[in-house]
């Protein structure tokens, strides 16, 4: 969906849940396929605890910096910033059931520790599915018009923390893979120029090289 023009650019944040549908979409047959195999368990568990942090921190941002700015200036249903919270809460119990197993899993390769991750993705991602839909229908467009772009771009900035700088190449190469010459365009363009530049000279081929290891 695309963000209201007139107010702050909210479309980087449809990137954002892209990556998440993705790659937690995924995840279940990684984990699965993974039994028995050490070596690409640890392939698999290094992209989970990324992925894990990724959206634990979207979460995170969402719910220290985003809601209490609707809920305060924003004239919304109670019953959908309720409903927001309780969808964060469900996917955050999942989040952190996975990590809990996550390290044992990565070293040993367990079979039945595997099941249960991923088990426990196949029952959230409707929730997470569900939640990341009524974000961009019914809470970007008040976004849009109702946060200051530094307010909006605090929020940027809460994710970006959380990301090693060693990995934000990859990372980006995450957020750009399923966009468009023209959304592509879009989300470069606020980047740093030297971030720009990066990317194009060593993170894309990072990037792939990484994802084709973890796909195989």
């Amino acid at each position: 969906m695309s963000a209201h023009r007139t107010g702050v650019d909210t479309h980087e944040m449809v990137l954002i849940h892209r990556v998440l549908r993705r790659e937690f979409g995924q995840l279940p047959r990684l984990f699965r396929a993974a039994a028995g195999d050490r070596a690409r368990a640890e392939v698999v568990g290094a992209h989970a605890r990324e992925m894990l942090t990724f959206l634990h921190t979207h979460h995170t941002g969402e719910d220290e910096l985003l809601f209490p700015l609707l809920r305060e200036r924003a004239v919304l249903d109670p019953e959908l910033m309720d409903r927001m919270d309780a969808q964060h809460a469900q996917v955050d119990d999942a989040v952190t059931a996975v990590d809990a197993e996550l390290p044992a899993w990565t070293a040993s390769a367990d079979a039945a520790a595997g099941e249960r991750m991923a088990a426990r993705i196949d029952a959230m991602m409707p929730t997470l599915i569900e939640h990341l839909a009524e974000e961009e229908q019914d809470i970007l467009p008040v976004v849009s018009v109702t946060l200051t772009q530094n307010e909006w771009d605090a929020l940027g900035k809460h994710g970006m923390s959380a990301i090693p700088l060693t990995r934000r190449l990859v990372i980006l190469g995450h957020i750009t893979e399923d966009t468009d010459e023209a959304e592509r365009r879009r989300f470069m363009k606020v980047l740093p120029a030297p971030a720009r530049v990066a990317y194009k000279l060593i993170g894309h081929r990072q990037f792939t090289r990484e994802t084709s290891k973890i796909r195989s």
